[in-house]
């Protein structure tokens, strides 16, 4: 540290120096790094990164603290101060704070979110890349020739569903919304398990999420869902208030406009395949300069 405008040496006791290095001598209390949080999957992982590298594009003093365990977990340490910023999936987390909401389209779920925020909390924009649910059919299969979910609902009957435990309560939104009843119901632990299965043809309609579902999903075809059933699930950052300055906000207002669906579907892939989340996601920033 630099002490300009003294013209002599001046003695200084050691209580005095530390004090006034503890307070970067102009009175203002030396921040602590900011702590980015991360849930345990792959997905929450690599975003976290993506958040960290861009608060550090701002000269942001950033850790990361990633697989902390599930949303009440990493919802625990925000509100005891232990992380600042983790990433968020925008209808998830609208349901853990109003389960009562019915919005399900990209604006309305931000907007009912803002008001669902406990005080402490907030979000800014949310970003293109979603993890939203959506009903996904082989190009080749029996369904080859469907758009949209309402294009399935008379043939449902004679074909097998295949879901993750996760989202098995997608098999009642789709009878009770679209009159679609499966014959069969194959409930899988994981969302590769489901392309899996519809790419072998064990099962011939699956319930995926449009970024976990890796980059195996470029060869299925994921239906509209016209009637908006299922709600959006946009990539979001969630963070303590009092702790960012514009200018770090501001950076994850850049991630939104850039990460795509599509970045983020290879980038899981890449990290399942064997690659480092943090590698990944350094190369992510670059590309978008970062």
């Amino acid at each position: 540290m630099k002490v300009r405008g003294l013209r002599a040496p001046v003695a200084v006791s050691l209580s005095v120096l530390l004090s006034c290095l503890a307070v970067a001598c102009g009175g203002t209390e030396q921040q602590s790094p900011i702590v980015v949080g991360s849930g345990d999957d792959v997905r929450d992982e690599l975003v976290a990164e993506i958040y960290a590298g861009a608060l550090r594009s701002v000269g942001a003093d950033v850790r990361t603290e990633t697989r902390i365990g599930d949303r009440s977990d990493y919802l625990a340490a925000l509100d005891k101060g232990d992380v600042d910023v983790v990433p968020e999936l925008t209808g998830e987390l609208l349901v853990s704070f109003d389960s009562t909401s019915t919005a399900t389209g990209a604006d309305d779920v931000f907007v009912d979110l803002n008001k669902a925020l406990p005080a402490g909390l907030s979000v800014t924009d949310y970003a293109t890349a979603e993890d939203r649910q959506a009903v996904a059919v082989t190009t080749s299969g029996p369904f080859a020739d469907a758009t949209a979910a309402a294009d399935i609902a008379s043939r449902c009957g004679a074909s097998t569903l295949v879901v993750t435990e996760a989202d098995a309560s997608a098999v009642d939104v789709l009878a009770q919304r679209y009159g679609c009843t499966f014959g069969s119901v194959d409930t899988v632990t994981d969302d590769e398990s489901v392309v899996d299965a519809l790419v072998d043809g064990s099962a011939q309609v699956g319930i995926i999420r449009t970024a976990s579902a890796g980059p195996g999903a470029k060869d299925l075809t994921a239906l509209t869902d016209t009637d908006e059933v299922f709600a959006a699930r946009n990539v979001v950052p969630l963070f303590r208030d009092g702790v960012l300055s514009d200018s770090e906000i501001r950076s994850f207002s850049v991630v939104a406009g850039e990460l795509t669906t599509a970045d983020l579907a290879d980038m899981i892939g890449e990290v399942r395949g064997g690659a480092s989340s943090g590698d990944v996601a350094a190369r992510w920033l670059g590309e978008h300069n970062l």
